[in-house]
């Protein structure tokens, strides 16, 4: 299986995927900040950097099976400014939108702050969704999940999960907390 990661950080969606005990023969993933970078090489020594992902699309790597990002949250966040999708962090979502659109994985996973889901965000929230339907092909499911049944913190997230409808049978969501 190859997985692309954006926005990476030190590769949780890998770690994530890894512990579940997905076969990953090759992971590329997309990151600007140094040390994050650098930890993510540590963590996964035969990952490959591809570079910012602003540049994802020119990127020469074979179809990745799994695409994942967790897009910068600041302008979605209520503790930022709710600048949303006009926010210059939030709106680099539109890179990963055209990575799925360009590379097609089987699946792809999307995680950012519960924000995106308040009412100032509401027609943001339409459009990242409308741009994902209208790419045409994929079944798209979500739910907002409070991290501390799988994470050491308490933090509720949003997960949208796109599936090449030809090939998905059943449902992702909803997941229920473990007692």
């Amino acid at each position: 299986m190859i997985l692309l990661e954006l926005f990476s950080g030190i590769g949780g969606f890998s770690k994530g995927f890894e512990k579940a005990g997905y076969p990953i023969e090759q992971t590329y993933f997309s990151e600007i900040d140094k040390h994050a970078i650098a930890n993510f090489k540590y963590n996964f020594p035969h990952a490959r950097h591809i570079g910012p992902v602003e540049k994802i699309a020119t990127a020469d790597i074979p179809h990745p099976d799994i695409l994942t990002f967790g897009s910068p949250c600041q302008d979605f966040s209520d503790l930022g400014k709710g600048a949303g999708m006009a926010g210059r962090r939030s709106s680099l979502i539109s890179y990963a939108i055209e990575a799925v659109r360009h590379f097609r994985p089987d699946v792809f996973v999307w995680e950012n702050v519960k924000g995106v889901l308040f009412a100032k965000h509401r027609a943001d929230l339409f459009s990242i969704l409308k741009a994902f339907a209208d790419i045409g092909g994929y079944r798209l499911e979500w739910q907002l999940l409070n991290t501390s049944w799988f994470l050491p913190q308490n933090r509720e997230r949003i997960y949208l999960v796109g599936r090449l409808a030809e090939r998905c049978a059943g449902s992702v969501f909803p997941i229920g907390e473990v007692d």
